[in-house]
């Protein structure tokens, strides 16, 4: 299992960055790929062919947020270029994430482990 956490943010929302410059989501996307791959870096390349992972946003405050803004894309983006999953399509990852409350500790927590193959 991998746990990762990336202190006082979390992702930009969908509403955000789709209607960003291309020049600046690209900047904030390397950024966020960077800090996942930096991060990444003492697991080595597992290379998940199938994967189970969970991003906790934990926000300062307690806005009413809508879920499916916070898909998580340059985090998953960020963990194909780490070589921690093979690819980010619905065939190799199972994907949640969740929309936290902590004001004293705003950040991103991300989880990965290697799904079990057996489908029982």
């Amino acid at each position: 299992m991998i746990r990762i956490e990336i202190a006082g943010k979390q992702h930009p929302s969908l509403n955000k960055w789709t209607r960003w410059h291309w020049g600046k989501k690209s900047k904030i996307k390397k950024e966020w790929e960077e800090e996942i791959m930096w991060k990444c870096k003492k697991y080595g390349d597992l290379n998940y062919t199938d994967a189970t992972i969970e991003v906790n946003y934990y926000f300062p405050d307690r806005r009413v947020r809508d879920f499916d803004n916070y898909v998580p894309k340059f985090i998953l983006d960020g963990l194909v270029k780490a070589n921690i999953i093979e690819d980010d399509n619905d065939n190799n990852i199972f994907l949640n994430w969740k929309l936290l409350y902590d004001k004293e500790n705003p950040r991103t927590v991300i989880t990965i482990k290697e799904a079990n193959n057996d489908n029982s």
